[in-house]
């Protein structure tokens, strides 16, 4: 999933200004600032998600809506003359998951299909500009099962289960199912396949949670980008904690923060100067609003941002829980 940019090309600029701002340096200095966007709405070492290896009843079925609005600065290489870069996107999902049996553990797999509407404007060397993108972004698909403390189980085992300790493992997969266009500098689908193994623990006190995940992002090239370059981008490792109290009428809350760093992208053979080392901290609130429904609020905002998306996000989710066959 990606967002929008500052400029699409030279196509973005009008009058005298045009020739200037489309010369061979500004235009390397617009895609090198503009790269960085290429990774602010996607599911990256940005996300926060607690409670993600919780031992679920096999069987169990979940179908999810969700929206999320997201605002706030970008932060480029201070050697860049780009000025007061700003974006505002909405981002609906739509996502189907399943509890499995894995040979003898609790696992799921969930699949998550976006559409993004964004806006972004700045200037560049002076330059006002402004762009609109929409369109659906790539999907993401996860399969995560738990390796220790969580057996596979049906609702009447579950009802009695109270776990210690549990150690999980997943694979993210980010498929490039998204709007791309090669002849536009910016997409909102990335045409490339993306892989995210992570290690997650979990530990249990009382009505407490603390928990713990450790991955990276892995990505392939895009070999059809624009200008018929080729585009990579090294690995973006991240960690996260969370802290969760369980409340009173079935409510939950918890305190989050990650931290993410690398990600520093290449066109051909130019590096460009966009290295991530970033936080990112914020709250979730889970309600149980029946034994089928629930409902999840999430706000998170930027603490330390070297290079990248100084973003504000707000998302709600509903999800409907039912049990296979029934």
């Amino acid at each position: 999933m990606t967002a929008t940019s500052l400029l699409s090309g030279a196509d973005s600029l009008s009058g005298a200004d045009s020739q200037s701002a489309a010369s061979p340096v500004f235009k390397k200095l617009a895609i090198c600032a503009l790269l960085q966007f290429l990774s602010l709405l996607a599911l990256s070492g940005q996300e926060l998600q607690p409670r993600a290896y919780l031992a679920v009843p096999v069987g169990l079925n979940f179908f999810g809506v969700s929206y999320s609005g997201n605002s706030g600065g970008l932060l480029f290489d201070p050697s860049l003359p780009i000025e007061d870069a700003h974006v505002n996107a909405s981002v609906a999902t739509v996502s189907f998951g399943q509890a499995l049996d894995v040979f003898g553990r609790s696992g799921q797999v969930l699949a998550v299909l976006p559409y993004v509407v964004a806006d972004v404007s700045g200037k560049l060397a002076g330059i006002a500009s402004a762009r609109h993108r929409s369109g659906l972004a790539d999907s993401t698909f996860r399969f995560a099962a738990n390796v220790y403390g969580a057996p596979a189980m049906h609702i009447q085992e579950f009802s009695k289960y109270h776990p210690k300790t549990l150690v999980g493992l997943s694979l993210t997969v980010m498929a490039p199912t998204g709007q791309y266009d090669p002849n536009v500098l910016i997409n909102i689908g990335a045409n490339r396949w993306a892989f995210k193994p992570e290690l997650g623990i979990s530990r249990f006190q009382g009505k407490w949670e603390f928990e713990a995940a450790v991955g990276a992002w892995l990505y392939t090239r895009n070999s059809n980008f624009y200008g018929g370059a080729f585009r990579t981008q090294d690995p973006l490792g991240s960690i996260q904690g969370h802290v969760v109290r369980i409340l009173p009428y079935r409510m939950w809350l918890a305190l989050d923060g990650t931290f993410y760093t690398g990600g520093r992208s290449y066109v051909g053979n130019t590096i460009h100067a966009d290295y991530q080392g970033n936080m990112r901290f914020g709250a979730t609130l889970g309600i149980a609003l029946s034994r089928r429904q629930a409902l999840r609020f999430a706000y998170f905002d930027g603490a330390a941002t070297r290079v990248g998306s100084d973003i504000s996000s707000f998302s709600v989710a509903y999800q409907v829980i039912w049990q296979k066959g029934k």
